[in-house]
């Protein structure tokens, strides 16, 4: 669940906030006079997205997975047991 909260909210509540992301998936937009400022989310998610970027930087990989979408919504799917391990 995402939580917009004041710096200050942010700084009284610090350790209960990074608890409550470590154990109940939040993430926190914290603002400073109304404008976002930074962002509290737990390590996996921030490793997911970081991960997910180096995906999308990947050039040769994106164009793959773009190609395999499109095979896939045109039915030109390649059973499992037909594919081989040297790619």
């Amino acid at each position: 669940m995402l939580e917009v909260i004041p710096i200050t909210q942010a700084r009284k509540n610090f350790l209960p906030s990074i608890e409550r992301v470590a154990n109940e998936l939040y993430e926190f937009v914290v603002t400073k006079h109304g404008k976002p400022v930074a962002v509290i989310l737990s390590y996996s998610e921030y490793s997911r997205m970081v991960e997910t970027l180096k995906t999308f930087e990947d050039k040769k990989l994106t164009r793959e997975v773009k190609e395999g979408l499109r095979q896939a919504e045109q039915g030109e799917l390649i059973p499992l047991d037909n594919v081989s391990n040297n790619d």
